[in-house]
């Protein structure tokens, strides 16, 4: 397989785990779990947070290219979803004032980006591993 062919591969399945990490925030939203975990942050409009996710969630999934990302499928996507977690955490979410760990915006809310970026790693690797074939 080519370098290309692995690159394509890993955008196109952050891009789609991505799907997954909006569909888990959203029906997580829906069901009251992120007010019952206190987190206060305003849930960002719905279109604008997929493309988003899917822009990052693709740039991201290149990652699966690397060589040094080894192990399982689920090992994979939990290691890469934690790399998006970190990123999250501590660059992204601070920028739009969320604090350090995204603190500011109540005290679970690491809980919430650690899960939902699994959901996305773990989608992501799936495809990721499925589109070789």
């Amino acid at each position: 397989m080519t370098v290309f062919n692995a690159l394509a591969r890993g955008f196109t399945a952050g891009a789609v785990g991505a799907v997954a990490n909006v569909a888990f925030v959203a029906v997580a939203g829906m069901i009251g779990l992120i007010a019952a975990m206190g987190i206060g942050f305003p849930a960002p409009e719905l279109p604008v947070f997929l493309y988003k996710q899917m822009v990052w969630g693709g740039l991201f999934g290149l990652l699966f290219a690397a060589p040094f990302i080894k192990g399982t499928w689920v090992t994979r996507g939990l290691v890469v979803g934690l790399i998006a977690s970190l990123a999250a955490l501590f660059i992204f979410l601070p920028l739009r004032g969320a604090g350090i760990a995204a603190l500011n915006a109540g005290t679970l809310t690491p809980v919430l980006v650690l899960i939902a970026n699994s959901v996305w790693g773990l989608a992501a690797a799936w495809f990721y591993d499925k589109s070789a074939r």
